[in-house]
């Protein structure tokens, strides 16, 4: 039990971590490609030398989940095919220098800068094969002016001074990167792209739905993302009031991107329009396939922390003494959890991460009343922890079906162990030390 609790907050820091890799190349692979402590730029001096030839094929590759948490949520990027001169690049925006020291501190502040890079097709081909991760292209409808044009400027972002970006997981990654360059130069040419949203519940489909959606077989995951982020993720009209862009903020996830745009159009300037897609091709089949989770789930979890829970409050009620390597474990545990949940909460620049109303119940406090309380028992006084924690906790599982924040089920029974172990807490503290008449 003490075990579980404590891994929490861990796990909600693995998550925060997933958030910087979700939508990129592995560390370790990056890594690999740094590993002679050359610059990025380095790597991709080749693709200075292509030129801008005639018959050009732009497309977008999709990245199917994999088995690494770092890639459960995909991966997008660009390829431009030379038809004639037999020349085949793919542009990467999820690049970035995991060999720095401070890269996870910074990350967690929302202060992370990424690349643009570029490998060789084949090489791609080869390592996703190798991960079993598939790969789907779509080929862009895009003339042959438009095509020259995308590679002109990837070509022109990928130079050592232009190819840094700040990343931000919601809405500036690796996916919205692609988004941006072909929306700019459809609009430069006075144009714009209609996207398809798909049906109404696809419409209505928040990112936290999405998140859920995306980690359905990952359960532990969902729970911890939906632990560190907040309501911002949960209703798109605290951020934007136009529907339009409410969508738009949506497309940050691949898979999402990827049927999106295969259902949507280009317009030009006269109002024509012609197919986002042209054509579609799985270039590698997935291999690998989520297996099913197992039966020990958030939920089923604190069940069953919910009932040992219960069972040892009922027992020191009886005897009326408090078991107090229970409640300090558990303190201690919700503090852990609470130092990443405020730490976001309060300095990183993150979206969604400071709307999240747990920071109430789920920060540092805890850590010290767990002192607080062996204080009290070693010079036997009411430590009135228990109290408080219990009116604290009471207040926030009643309010939280009226929040506008999305809480995991999970959550209402881990908040409603905690609760039962401070009533009980409180209970037996005032009892034990009432003043004697």
């Amino acid at each position: 039990m003490a075990t579980i609790l404590r891994h929490i907050g861990l796990l909600a820091f693995l998550l925060i971590i997933t958030m910087s890799v979700s939508a990129q190349d592995s560390l370790k692979e990056q890594e690999a490609k740094t590993a002679s402590n050359a610059p990025v730029s380095d790597s991709i001096q080749p693709i200075h030398g292509l030129e801008l030839p005639d018959s050009l094929s732009i497309s977008i590759l999709t990245c199917t989940p994999g088995p690494d948490l770092y890639s459960k949520f995909g991966h997008t990027a660009v390829r431009v095919k030379d038809c004639v001169n037999d020349r085949d690049v793919v542009f990467n925006y999820g690049c970035f220098d995991g060999s720095a020291n401070d890269f996870v501190f910074k990350f967690l502040l929302g202060q992370t800068d990424y690349l643009l890079g570029a490998e060789h097709f084949d090489d791609l081909v080869a390592r996703y094969g190798y991960m079993g991760v598939g790969v789907k292209e779509q080929v862009l409808n895009l003339s042959q002016t438009e095509a020259r044009e995308v590679l002109n400027r990837l070509l022109v972002n990928i130079l050592p001074e232009n190819q840094q970006y700040r990343y931000e997981w919601l809405g500036v990654n690796c996916t919205n990167m692609v988004q941006f360059m072909i929306e700019s130069l459809v609009e430069d040419e006075g144009g714009r792209v209609v996207y398809d949203w798909g049906d109404e519940h696809a419409k209505k489909m928040t990112v936290r739905d999405m998140l859920h959606e995306q980690l359905k077989l990952c359960p532990w995951v969902s729970f911890g993302i939906d632990m560190v982020l907040g309501y911002e993720i949960d209703d798109f009209t605290l951020t934007d009031v136009n529907p339009y862009s409410m969508q738009l903020r949506k497309l940050f996830l691949p898979a999402y991107f990827m049927e999106v745009v295969d259902r949507s159009k280009i317009e030009d300037a006269q109002g024509a329009q012609r197919n986002y897609v042209v054509e579609e091709h799985e270039l590698i089949p997935p291999v690998y396939v989520e297996s099913t989770p197992s039966h020990f789930t958030p939920k089923v979890v604190f069940l069953l922390l919910l009932a040992v829970v219960m069972g040892v409050s009922v027992y020191d009620m009886k005897r009326k003494k408090a078991s107090l390597w229970m409640d300090v474990t558990l303190n201690i545990a919700q503090g852990l959890a609470g130092l990443l949940v405020a730490f976001l909460f309060f300095f990183s620049e993150h979206p969604g991460v400071d709307t999240n109303l747990l920071v109430v119940i789920f920060n540092p406090l805890p850590l010290f009343y767990a002192g607080w309380m062996l204080s009290r028992k070693k010079k036997r006084k009411k430590s009135h922890w228990g109290a408080v924690n219990a009116l604290v906790l009471t207040t926030f599982l009643v309010a939280m079906p009226f929040c506008p924040q999305s809480f995991s089920p999970a959550m209402y029974i881990l908040i409603s162990a905690l609760l039962v172990r401070a009533i009980a807490y409180w209970a037996i503290d005032a009892r034990a030390y009432r003043p004697k008449v």
